[in-house]
């Protein structure tokens, strides 16, 4: 989760090894949904 949420800035923890992108304030449904895509792909 980061307040750096400008298309560079996801790009730069994608390219770190980050597996998604949370964006503060914090969106709940929005949370549940890349976590649920983020544990799918490792489980899946």
């Amino acid at each position: 989760m980061t307040a750096n949420v400008f298309q560079e800035d996801v790009q730069a923890a994608r390219n770190a090894g980050m597996d998604g992108h949370i964006a503060k304030p914090l969106d709940v449904e929005k949370m549940l949904s890349t976590l649920t895509q983020v544990l799918s792909k490792r489980h899946g």
